[in-house]
Protein backbone atom coordinates (compact mmCIF):
# COMPACT_ATOMS: atom_id res chain seq x y z
CA UNK A 1 0.00 0.00 0.00
CA UNK A 2 2.89 2.39 0.79
CA UNK A 3 4.37 1.84 -2.67
CA UNK A 4 1.01 2.57 -4.28
CA UNK A 5 0.65 5.83 -2.35
CA UNK A 6 4.18 6.93 -3.21
CA UNK A 7 3.71 6.15 -6.92
CA UNK A 8 0.34 7.93 -6.93
CA UNK A 9 1.85 10.93 -5.19
CA UNK A 10 4.76 11.13 -7.66
CA UNK A 11 2.42 10.79 -10.64
CA UNK A 12 0.07 13.41 -9.21
CA UNK A 13 2.89 15.87 -8.67
CA UNK A 14 4.28 15.21 -12.16
CA UNK A 15 0.94 15.89 -13.81
CA UNK A 16 0.32 19.03 -11.77
CA UNK A 17 3.80 20.41 -12.44
CA UNK A 18 3.95 19.55 -16.14
CA UNK A 19 0.31 20.17 -17.02
CA UNK A 20 0.15 23.97 -16.84
CA UNK A 21 3.56 24.40 -18.48
CA UNK A 22 2.51 22.52 -21.57
CA UNK A 23 -1.10 23.68 -21.63
CA UNK A 24 -1.03 26.85 -23.72
CA UNK A 25 1.50 28.97 -21.92
CA UNK A 26 1.32 32.52 -23.35
CA UNK A 27 4.43 33.99 -24.91
CA UNK A 28 5.73 37.09 -23.23
CA UNK A 29 5.52 40.19 -25.38
CA UNK A 30 8.93 41.62 -26.25
CA UNK A 31 10.06 44.53 -24.13
CA UNK A 32 10.50 48.03 -25.58
CA UNK A 33 13.98 48.80 -26.89
CA UNK A 34 15.80 52.12 -26.53
CA UNK A 35 18.92 53.29 -28.34
CA UNK A 36 20.66 56.56 -27.49
CA UNK A 37 23.31 57.95 -29.83
CA UNK A 38 24.95 61.09 -31.19
CA UNK A 39 25.17 62.18 -34.82
CA UNK A 40 27.94 64.63 -35.67
CA UNK A 41 26.36 66.28 -38.73
CA UNK A 42 22.84 67.08 -39.74
CA UNK A 43 21.77 66.12 -43.20
CA UNK A 44 19.57 68.67 -44.97
CA UNK A 45 19.44 66.81 -48.30
CA UNK A 46 16.16 65.29 -49.39
CA UNK A 47 16.36 61.53 -48.91
CA UNK A 48 14.04 58.97 -50.40
CA UNK A 49 14.29 55.39 -49.19
CA UNK A 50 11.59 54.38 -51.67
CA UNK A 51 13.97 55.29 -54.50
CA UNK A 52 16.79 53.49 -52.71
CA UNK A 53 18.93 56.57 -52.22
CA UNK A 54 20.04 57.82 -48.85
CA UNK A 55 22.30 60.64 -49.97
CA UNK A 56 24.67 60.65 -47.02
CA UNK A 57 27.98 59.03 -46.11
CA UNK A 58 26.42 56.80 -43.46
CA UNK A 59 23.37 56.03 -45.60
CA UNK A 60 25.45 55.02 -48.62
CA UNK A 61 27.79 52.86 -46.55
CA UNK A 62 24.78 51.16 -44.97
CA UNK A 63 23.15 50.44 -48.35
CA UNK A 64 26.44 49.11 -49.77
CA UNK A 65 27.16 46.78 -46.84
CA UNK A 66 23.63 46.01 -45.58
CA UNK A 67 25.01 46.14 -42.04
CA UNK A 68 25.68 48.68 -39.34
CA UNK A 69 28.28 50.94 -41.03
CA UNK A 70 31.63 52.03 -39.61
CA UNK A 71 30.57 55.65 -40.22
CA UNK A 72 27.59 55.19 -37.87
CA UNK A 73 26.96 58.50 -36.14
CA UNK A 74 28.65 60.70 -38.75
CA UNK A 75 25.63 62.03 -40.67
CA UNK A 76 23.09 59.38 -39.75
CA UNK A 77 22.72 56.39 -37.50
CA UNK A 78 21.67 52.81 -38.22
CA UNK A 79 19.92 50.88 -35.46
CA UNK A 80 19.57 47.11 -35.77
CA UNK A 81 16.15 46.05 -34.52
CA UNK A 82 16.44 43.41 -31.76
CA UNK A 83 15.51 39.89 -32.90
CA UNK A 84 12.39 39.68 -30.68
CA UNK A 85 10.98 42.92 -32.12
CA UNK A 86 11.47 41.82 -35.75
CA UNK A 87 8.57 39.40 -35.44
CA UNK A 88 5.88 41.74 -34.20
CA UNK A 89 4.29 45.02 -35.28
CA UNK A 90 5.73 47.91 -33.32
CA UNK A 91 5.80 51.67 -33.11
CA UNK A 92 9.03 53.61 -33.26
CA UNK A 93 9.82 57.13 -32.13
CA UNK A 94 12.96 59.17 -32.78
CA UNK A 95 13.71 62.36 -30.89
CA UNK A 96 16.74 64.57 -30.70
CA UNK A 97 18.18 67.85 -29.53
CA UNK A 98 21.10 69.92 -30.68
CA UNK A 99 24.33 69.26 -28.79
CA UNK A 100 25.28 72.94 -29.03
CA UNK A 101 21.84 74.35 -28.14
CA UNK A 102 19.74 72.09 -25.90
CA UNK A 103 16.68 74.29 -26.52
CA UNK A 104 16.87 73.58 -30.25
CA UNK A 105 14.96 70.44 -31.30
CA UNK A 106 16.14 68.31 -34.19
CA UNK A 107 14.06 67.30 -37.21
CA UNK A 108 14.42 63.53 -37.07
CA UNK A 109 13.65 61.29 -40.07
CA UNK A 110 13.55 57.48 -40.15
CA UNK A 111 13.80 54.90 -42.93
CA UNK A 112 13.01 51.21 -42.38
CA UNK A 113 14.68 48.22 -44.09
CA UNK A 114 14.40 44.43 -44.13
CA UNK A 115 17.29 41.94 -43.86
CA UNK A 116 18.22 42.51 -47.53
CA UNK A 117 18.19 46.28 -47.06
CA UNK A 118 15.05 46.65 -49.11
CA UNK A 119 12.90 49.58 -47.91
CA UNK A 120 9.90 48.61 -45.78
CA UNK A 121 8.71 52.10 -44.88
CA UNK A 122 9.64 55.55 -43.66
CA UNK A 123 8.63 58.30 -41.28
CA UNK A 124 9.85 61.70 -42.41
CA UNK A 125 7.07 64.22 -41.89
CA UNK A 126 7.86 67.88 -41.32
CA UNK A 127 8.45 68.63 -37.67
CA UNK A 128 10.77 67.70 -34.87
CA UNK A 129 10.33 64.27 -33.31
CA UNK A 130 9.31 61.47 -35.63
CA UNK A 131 6.83 58.68 -34.96
CA UNK A 132 5.91 55.72 -37.13
CA UNK A 133 5.01 52.06 -37.33
CA UNK A 134 7.27 49.22 -38.37
CA UNK A 135 6.07 45.93 -39.76
CA UNK A 136 7.33 42.49 -38.82
CA UNK A 137 10.48 41.81 -40.82
CA UNK A 138 12.01 45.25 -40.28
CA UNK A 139 15.67 44.68 -39.37
CA UNK A 140 17.31 48.11 -39.71
CA UNK A 141 16.23 51.69 -39.01
CA UNK A 142 18.27 54.52 -40.51
CA UNK A 143 17.84 57.81 -38.61
CA UNK A 144 19.14 61.25 -39.45
CA UNK A 145 18.63 64.84 -38.36
CA UNK A 146 17.32 66.81 -41.31
CA UNK A 147 18.13 70.27 -39.95
CA UNK A 148 21.48 70.73 -38.38
CA UNK A 149 24.62 70.05 -36.49
CA UNK A 150 25.61 67.64 -33.75
CA UNK A 151 22.55 65.91 -32.34
CA UNK A 152 21.94 63.78 -29.26
CA UNK A 153 19.20 61.37 -30.28
CA UNK A 154 17.04 58.63 -28.88
CA UNK A 155 15.08 55.93 -30.67
CA UNK A 156 12.42 53.86 -28.89
CA UNK A 157 10.78 50.76 -30.39
CA UNK A 158 7.62 49.61 -28.60
CA UNK A 159 5.71 46.46 -29.56
CA UNK A 160 2.02 47.05 -30.26
CA UNK A 161 -0.48 44.98 -28.33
Amino acid sequence: MKKFLIVALVLGLSVSLLGPASAGKKKKAPKPFTAEFTMELGHPVLNSATEGSLASVTGQEFLASCSVPSSNGFDGFVVEVPEALRKTPATVEASGTSVTDAASPADMDMYFFDESCEPTGLANAAGTDEFGAILPGTVFIFVHNYVGGPTDAKLVITPTK
